[in-house]
């Protein structure tokens, strides 16, 4: 991605696929729920949740990278949305880079306002691949 683009999702924390995170869950599409609530080991996503994910612009590259989270953290992402949906509260879906040395996921649930579920990359994962383009490496 180009310099600016970068530092744009740094400092907002809203990346192309934490938008398309959110404007999944506020469509909340019947057959992503339904899938979603599906109880048992979460593992390689649902088609109905892969299918969305690249109805609203997601590349098969960066579908591929979501679903090749760790199933515990997709479990985790999961109960944290249908917790959401059941109470009407709403989701934000953020990204940051931080000091720590792998990909990382947190979610705050506390409180009555909005949870937040925050993904985090290392700055180590981040490379200059041109004077103006940054890439930031995931890992699998």
């Amino acid at each position: 991605m180009d310099l600016a683009t970068f530092n744009r999702f740094r400092l907002t924390g809203d990346t192309k696929t934490t938008q398309a995170l959110d404007a999944l869950y506020r469509a909340r599409p019947a057959a992503v729920v339904a899938a979603l609530s599906k109880t048992g080991p979460f593992g390689g996503l649902p088609k109905p949740y892969l299918t969305a994910l690249r109805q609203r612009g997601l590349s098969t590259e960066e579908v591929k990278h979501i679903r090749d989270w760790p199933d515990s953290d997709k479990e985790r992402v999961r109960e944290a949305v249908l917790k959401a949906i059941k109470a009407k509260r709403k989701v934000h879906f953020a990204w940051k880079l931080y000091d720590g040395s792998k990909e990382s996921t947190t979610i705050r649930t506390a409180g009555t306002g909005p949870i937040t579920i925050t993904f985090f990359s290392p700055w180590t994962n981040v490379r200059a691949v041109g004077r103006d383009n940054v890439t930031v490496d995931v890992s699998p």
